[in-house]
């Protein structure tokens, strides 16, 4: 299987390219070195990828690699201004401290380490490259990217009209969209095979190198400890494999994927009662200016995604909150105000999340819960939520971490994180009550898309577990035998903790890849819209229709999937829209275009000259698919069949 990605390596190089260099420049301005700057290249890539493309149509500019070129200078002059002014208000924090080069190449070998774990097991559950799941949102994302392409309009305020595109504005986050548009226009591989090459690059790179900083942040810049949380970071399969494949929900997965570098500014602004080192790499003020750059690239990948760092971050601020009120000297009246100030804060949040406008259409979509509170529970525990393969080794140091956290000071708030984001999704994946669904609203009351925040705080943790181990066994290695624990001995620790990351990248078969694998393959194995007879069929169309006519066709016999899989403009171009009165008389009347007067004249208005009809197959009965039947024109008079591919056919439309 994994042979079948040799020929897409230009858009595998370019994926990476995307996702690393615009942000790695940003960082390197601001800075930053080693891992911090590697930590947070991907998030302000995708905040420069996102911002350029809204800019860009705003000023009628094409979106392309030279749009973001010049974003990274736009965006490189305003941190670079923001950091010297906060250097000449003499702020704290404006300056990194921690040069380690040590602990940055422990952190680097362990992202890759686990980077690639994580790419093998996404690249063998998609298969080959130009394999698509055969989904709902998939449809739309693949064609969202094509018309990106063919408009040079990649921006999150237009890309809503790909299914309505009678309007002349749509809201839609187009942040992976963009991404995968420079992908294609740098790798040239195809629509599908680049955003398979995305999806290997958000599991490869964007994920692990968020957890390696996370963990610097939270737990030091050890060289054992940052290893292994490159390591670690490819372990579960609920982050970021799940999303990868499920729904599709790819903007999902990415704006998952860059929550651990996120919350690693968070931890490192809030953080008062921190570790040793905890906080050097970036400075509390640095850590907010790069922190606030990375939240546009966070919202306009996936809106839910902020509010899954809203929930992860209010823990951190409640934590240090409480740390700050309870130190000797502290006064009642600055006590009481930081205690109102927390309930204020949440009570903010709780009205936005179940009242305000934001989610109002959100909030409508209900998932009936799949399993009871107690198994979500224990799901959680096990850290395999949805039934997700349990990654026992890695869900045993989960476990140990807990406890090894909560007997740290500093460390507490990585446990109530974690047990946090537990019972939300205990909640909506075990409850229909409520109060599940008034909290549910921004994540679609889906319990997939909660699961997914397991690995954030999970990596972590099971860090911790690891070295709370390791450093017990070099205890009591040292007991048994002194002169181990010698002048000259004082890095064996990190040398075992090193050691132990790969003896569980052994023990667990590459963390897990096999499991995780199966995962991916699940939503990319069926055929339910289009098989292999109609890939083909598609895939010819660039001979058989005229560049610059349309196609019309029901798009759920598979017919929606000839724009990115054949390069030519589909009427439809998702399941289902907002169409506008001439494509909705096509779709309902089409096969009576001989006799009814107003079919013509909206096929001539729309440039309409083929139709690809055949049965639907992909959920059958579905009450949209009504609205088509005015499609199916093989029986109907003034259609020429051009070409057949399994069950569809391209007809030539005669009767205009």
């Amino acid at each position: 299987m994994l042979s079948a990605w040799y020929a897409a390596w230009p858009a595998l190089v370019a994926a990476a390219g995307v996702l690393l260099v615009p942000g790695l420049v940003l960082a390197l301005l601001a800075g930053l070195r080693g891992i911090p700057a590697l930590g947070l290249a991907p998030a302000l890539s995708v905040t420069t990828v996102a911002l350029t493309a809204i800019v860009a149509e705003e000023v009628g500019a094409p979106f392309g690699i030279g749009a973001v070129g010049v974003g990274v200078a736009v965006l490189g002059a305003c941190f670079v201004g923001v950091l010297a002014l906060g250097r000449a208000l003499g702020l704290r924090g404006v300056e990194p401290r921690d040069g380690a080069r040590v602990p940055d190449t422990a952190g680097v070998v362990g992202a890759l380490v686990g980077g690639a774990c994580a790419a093998v097991a996404v690249a063998r559950g998609i298969g080959r490259p130009d394999v698509f799941p055969q989904t709902f949102d998939a449809v739309f994302h693949l064609n969202a990217v094509w018309t990106a392409l063919r408009t040079g309009d990649a921006s999150s305020l237009t890309l809503g009209t790909v299914a309505a595109p009678e309007r002349p504005t749509g809201f839609y986050p187009a942040a992976w969209h963009g991404v995968a548009v420079l992908v294609e226009q740098v790798g040239g591989a195809g629509v599908v095979s680049s955003v398979s090459a995305v999806s290997v690059a958000i599991a490869g790179i964007v994920w692990p190198l968020g957890c390696v900083l996370l963990v610097r942040q939270a737990l030091g810049a050890r060289p054992g400890v940052l290893l292994a949380g490159g390591v670690v970071a490819a372990g579960f399969a609920a982050t970021p494999s799940l999303l990868l494949s499920y729904g599709t929900l790819w903007p999902n997965a990415l704006a998952t994927a860059m929550l651990p570098a996120v919350l690693a500014c968070a931890v490192t602004v809030l953080r008062v009662d921190g570790e040793p080192g905890s906080d050097r790499s970036l400075g509390r003020f640095r850590g907010a200016v790069l922190g606030l750059g990375a939240l546009p690239g966070l919202a306009l990948a996936h809106p839910n995604a902020v509010l899954s760092a809203v929930l992860l971050v209010t823990v951190v601020t409640l934590v240090s909150g409480w740390q700050w009120i309870a130190r000797p000297g502290t006064s009642r009246a600055r006590r009481a105000a930081v205690a109102g100030a927390a309930v204020l804060l949440v009570l903010a949040e709780l009205w936005f999340v179940t009242q305000s406008p934001v989610f109002a259409t959100t909030r409508q979509t209900s998932w009936p819960a799949r399993q009871s509170l107690a198994q979500a529970a224990g799901e959680w525990v096990l850290s395999a939520p949805v039934r997700s393969p349990v990654p026992w080794l890695a869900s045993a140091l989960v476990v140990v971490g807990w406890v090894a956290a909560w007997k740290r000071r500093p460390l507490r708030w990585l446990v109530l994180a974690h047990a946090t984001a537990g019972a939300a999704f205990v909640l909506v994946a075990g409850s229909d009550g409520p109060v599940a669904r008034a909290l549910s609203g921004p994540w679609y009351d889906d319990s997939f898309r909660l699961a997914a925040l397991v690995g954030v705080t999970a990596v972590p943790l099971a860090v911790v577990g690891l070295d709370r181990l390791v450093a017990a066994v070099v205890s009591f290695a040292g007991q048994q035998h002194p002169h181990l624990v010698g002048p000259r001995r004082r890095h064996l620790p990190e040398v075992a903790l090193a050691a132990a990351a790969v003896a569980l990248v052994v023990l667990s078969g590459g963390m897990y890849a096999g499991a995780n694998s199966k995962v991916v393959g699940t939503w990319y194995g069926g055929h339910d819209m289009l098989g292999p007879a109609e890939e083909s069929l598609l895939a010819r169309l660039p001979e058989l229709v005229p560049a610059g006519s349309t196609i019309a066709g029901n798009p759920w016999n598979g017919s929606v999937l000839a724009a990115p899989l054949g390069d030519r403009t589909m009427l439809y171009p998702h399941l289902q829209g907002s169409w506008g009165s001439d494509r909705t008389v096509v779709a309902a009347h089409l096969a009576a275009a001989e006799q009814d007067p107003e079919v013509c004249p909206a096929v001539h208005r729309l440039r309409l000259g083929y139709v690809l009809a055949g049965p639907v197959t992909f959920w059958k009965g579905d009450w949209r698919q009504a609205g088509y039947r005015g499609l199916d024109v093989g029986t109907a008079p003034g259609f020429e069949p051009v070409a057949s591919g399994g069950r569809l056919t391209l007809y030539r439309i005669t009767a205009c």
